[in-house]
């Protein structure tokens, strides 16, 4: 259980730098298209390392199956998020993205029948007063337009789903999950600019941003699905456990590193909302 956990964290906080390599694809305005296309070519080089050195089977088309779902939910997710997050800073968008893990800890319950207590129930309360909080309901003056609200909401349900995804990954074929995940993803990208016919963008920095993108998110999925193994080696309610905590730490990584980079202010709503997000993994991850 411990090594699991541990693995979680460190996850976690990869996801941490993970949001601060879109908050700056985002303020720097780079072209979404294009920086998903960099991004998930550097991810599918990874994959491919990662599956020649661990002597991974090349074909399993379940696997396939399920990477490609993944690819188009997860490059939806990060549209809609690349669009939010050009109107508030990481605080916010950072905040609600991670608080999707409601989704996988409802199916979780709802769907492989993890059980449901009464911390979980508060934790969910908790969930909700943390996006209210951070949203502005109830403010006097808020800096938000529907676009964010409707672009925010778009990425905070899809990315649930796709964490959903990796608890149906072996451990063992993580590497050729991860690997078809930047190909198909990566394949689709390059789809769309031909089609469209988008020149590929050369602006300063998007190489390396991707690049810091593509690391932290590979590093993270594959400690992700080992963790949900080596969790569910001892206990029946792996996704309970692992889900909160590659979802709930992220939110104090990424926003404070990405505030102290990127120089942003954090308000006292948005750190009152900030708490209760971590609150609410707190609850969801206990008993």
């Amino acid at each position: 259980m411990t090594k699991g956990i541990v693995l979680a964290l460190l996850a976690a906080t990869l996801y941490g730098v993970l949001g601060v390599a879109f908050e700056l694809a985002a303020k720097r305005e780079y072209p979404k298209w294009d920086f998903m296309m960099y991004k998930q070519l550097c991810g599918t080089l990874l994959g491919l390392a990662m599956v020649l050195v661990l002597r991974v089977p090349l074909i399993e088309p379940h696997i396939l199956v399920l990477a490609l779902v993944g690819a188009v939910a997860y490059l939806a997710t990060l549209w809609a998020y690349l669009t939010a997050s050009r109107e508030r800073d990481i605080a916010a968008n950072w905040t609600i993205l991670n608080l999707s893990v409601v989704v996988p800890v409802c199916l979780s319950i709802f769907y492989f029948h993890d059980a449901f207590s009464y911390s979980k129930g508060v934790g969910f309360g908790f969930t909700v007063l943390a996006i209210l909080l951070i949203g502005g309901l109830g403010a006097k003056k808020v800096d938000f337009s529907r676009g964010w609200v409707r672009w925010i909401a778009v990425a905070f349900l899809l990315n649930g789903w796709f964490v959903i995804l990796l608890r149906f990954v072996p451990a063992k074929l993580g590497a050729l999950f991860t690997f078809y995940f930047y190909g198909l993803s990566a394949i689709i990208t390059i789809l769309y600019k031909v089609i469209v016919r988008e020149n590929f963008s050369r602006q300063k920095g998007i190489y390396w941003v991707a690049a810091l993108g593509a690391v932290t998110h590979c590093s993270g999925i594959m400690l992700t699905i080992v963790a949900l193994y080596v969790v569910g080696q001892v206990s029946a309610q792996a996704g309970l456990i692992v889900y909160p905590i590659t979802n709930g730490l992220p939110i104090v990584t990424g926003v404070v590193i990405g505030s102290f980079v990127l120089r942003q202010m954090v308000t006292t709503r948005e750190k009152w909302g900030i708490a209760c997000g971590v609150v609410a993994m707190a609850l969801l991850s206990w008993g």
